[in-house]
């Protein structure tokens, strides 16, 4: 089995709702164990403009389905919580719910439907602040570095204005 990261977000809707929902449904299916689930965190939106806040969590799974398997089951389930993707729409979209497989044991791939570990990862703090409460000490394939030392890196660039502020807020995960 192979242990997977999964990052959960919506801004539509009741987006504590959701968020638990999609962690129960994904936690379901027979080829996937739980391991962890982070606290819920309310953000701003970040590498899109809009008016709604976004609730993020991280999940932590153990799984005998393969990348493009579970990648697969990632979306069905965005689907039934009300995902609709405009494929004619340019950058990121508001969503009722979006779930990215952030790392897939020591998996680096780049194919066109998925690219391990994600992309962005070291970018967002509503990533990796969740991330950091449930696996401080998972490593990067790619660079080898903690998930904790990564957060600390984004913070201090941050503080140093080299990136745009991102606030975010821990909140209770009463649905």
């Amino acid at each position: 089995m192979t242990r997977a990261c999964i990052g959960f977000g919506s801004n539509l809707g009741n987006g504590r709702q959701l968020v638990v929902s999609a962690w129960n449904r994904l936690t379901a299916v027979e080829k996937i164990v739980p391991l962890h689930f982070s606290s819920l965190y309310v953000t701003e939106a970040v590498g899109m403009v809009s008016s709604s806040l976004f609730t993020n969590a991280v999940g932590m799974v153990k799984t005998e389905c393969g990348p493009a398997e579970l990648l697969r089951l990632l979306l069905q389930i965005e689907t039934e919580h009300g995902r609709v993707r405009d494929t004619d729409a340019v950058g990121y979209q508001d969503r009722f719910l979006d779930l990215d497989l952030l790392y897939f044991g020591d998996r680096v791939c780049c194919l066109p439907e998925l690219i391990l570990p994600h992309p962005h990862i070291g970018s967002r703090l509503f990533v990796l602040a969740p991330l950091v409460e449930i696996v401080p000490s998972l490593q990067d394939p790619l660079t080898g570095q903690t998930v904790e030392k990564m957060y600390q890196q984004l913070l201090f660039r941050i503080e140093q204005g080299e990136i745009p502020s991102q606030s975010i807020s821990r909140v209770e995960r009463t649905a």
